[in-house]
């Protein structure tokens, strides 16, 4: 009965309905990276719970805001005294308003993951158990988050409290976030980055928290949690003081479990970047449906490389999540393709799929993600050629760039095919050793003076 009071008569209904509101608006009316390669929250599961996680940089900070607001109400309407002479145990009233508060605001962000799940399901995305922790260490975030405003409220019942209370874990929210974030500089150094519960965007669809990550929140949460309940239901300075004994050890216990660097904070997720494999050409599981595609074209492909020296011998799906600053994988033996950052090859035919994998002599550019040079990509294009008899564009993202100079890297197809078949060979196991070892100009090795 006291509980069903709480739910009608306290601010939690508007608390989860705060978090569904602004997590879906976030969501659904702004064109966000959610959306965008490489990580679309509606790829698989596991994604949509990290985007989800992403957004508590906002939410929690609204949660604990409202938390703080309903637990300056027994302070502000004059109840204190009366309630304090009642038989009624402290912590049977605060476990009441604390599961209201706590759980509906729980549930609004559950709501939001099950949006994203639908999502999922609609778009013909993967589902496997990996959500599961993420998920659940950001309800237990929320309930803590909850339960530490509940407490402020009611230590501090000041008008500005609920503002000032939600502004400052705002603040410390985007440093911990920007401390996970490997491309920016923080003020704090990556192991304060997990005490909030926001996460850093997601690089890639086949990521998810490290193990280490995951349980030492667990840990520091259930401590917030734990804390924040106790400091409700306690009046002594005394017990007050104690109340704060779960949350030291909860940082004592989780503050060596986080990891030292930012870039292991999110990890491959095993099942949706499992191999799944035809002969020497293999996909991840998250891209199982591209495997038939692929399959002739990339046994076509390897049996094209096999005329170079130390030839590629299989083909493999690049799985790790890449940053934009940073190169693509490469390996001598391997002939990696990226269907996370190249969503054209998502929907690319066989003469295109074949195209990118002779592409460089089985080797990505060198450039960084966010860069595209002509000396790579024209070198790429003309190794390529050499073994279809045909230049073409690429299906990259680096094409819509390189449409203007397509001119000038058929005049180099043009003078290149005149030389002599061992020559052109050589020069292509050349560009392919440099795009290998990314030291030196690919073009120049396969013409020298190119474009002087």
């Amino acid at each position: 009965m006291i509980l069903r009071t709480e739910l009608r008569r306290s601010i939690a209904p508007w608390a989860g309905l705060a978090v569904v509101a602004v997590a879906l608006g976030f969501l659904f009316l702004l064109s966000g990276p959610w959306w965008k390669t490489p990580a679309p929250w509606t790829a698989q599961a596991t994604t949509a719970a990290l985007w989800v996680r992403f957004l508590l940089v906002f939410l929690w900070p609204i949660v604990v805001g409202a938390g703080a607001i309903q637990g300056m109400r027994d302070s502000r309407s004059g109840m204190t005294e009366l309630l304090a002479t009642t038989s009624r145990p402290g912590r049977h009233r605060a476990a009441k308003l604390a599961g209201a508060v706590g759980g509906l605001s729980a549930a609004g962000f559950l709501l939001v993951f099950a949006v994203g799940a639908v999502e999922v399901l609609v778009h013909g995305g993967l589902f496997s158990a990996g959500f599961v922790p993420v998920v659940g260490v950001g309800l237990l975030a929320v309930v803590a988050g909850s339960w530490l405003g509940l407490a402020v409220g009611r230590l501090l019942p000041h008008p500005l409290t609920a503002p000032a209370l939600a502004v400052l874990v705002l603040v410390l929210s985007m440093l911990c976030w920007t401390a996970l974030e490997p491309a920016l500089d923080s003020v704090l150094p990556a192991r304060a980055g997990p005490l909030t519960p926001a996460l850093a965007e997601p690089r890639g669809s086949m990521v998810t928290t490290a193990a280490s990550v995951d349980a030492g929140q667990a840990v520091w949460f259930a401590g917030l949690a734990a804390t924040g309940f106790l400091l409700l239901s306690v009046n002594s300075v005394r017990a007050r003081l104690l109340s704060l004994l779960p949350l030291v050890v909860g940082a004592a216990v989780a503050l060596p479990l986080f990891p030292a660097s930012s870039a292991e904070v999110l990890t491959t997720d095993s099942f949706a970047a499992g191999k799944v494999c035809d002969g020497p050409v293999c996909v991840a599981e998250l891209h199982r449906e591209r495997l038939a595609a692929l399959a002739g074209p990339g046994r076509e492909a390897l049996a094209m490389l096999a005329k170079l020296p130390d030839p590629p011998t299989r083909i493999e799906e690049q799985t790790a999540a890449t940053f934009t600053g940073d190169a693509p994988r490469r390996a001598p033996d391997v002939v990696y393709l990226d269907f996370q950052q190249e969503e054209k090859l998502l929907t690319a035919d066989a003469a295109d799929l074949r195209l990118e994998l002779l592409a460089g002599g089985g080797v990505p550019s060198c450039d960084r993600f966010s860069v595209v040079s002509l000396p790579d990509q024209a070198a790429r294009m003309i190794t390529a050629a050499y073994f279809t008899g045909e230049l073409k564009m690429l299906p990259e993202h680096s094409g819509r760039w390189l449409k203007k100079d397509f001119g000038t890297v058929e005049q180099l197809w043009n003078s290149f095919r005149t030389l002599p078949p061992q020559v052109r060979l050589d020069r292509v196991a050349a560009a392919r050793r440099v795009l290998l070892s990314c030291q030196g100009d690919p073009l120049a090795a396969l013409i020298p003076g190119a474009l002087r």
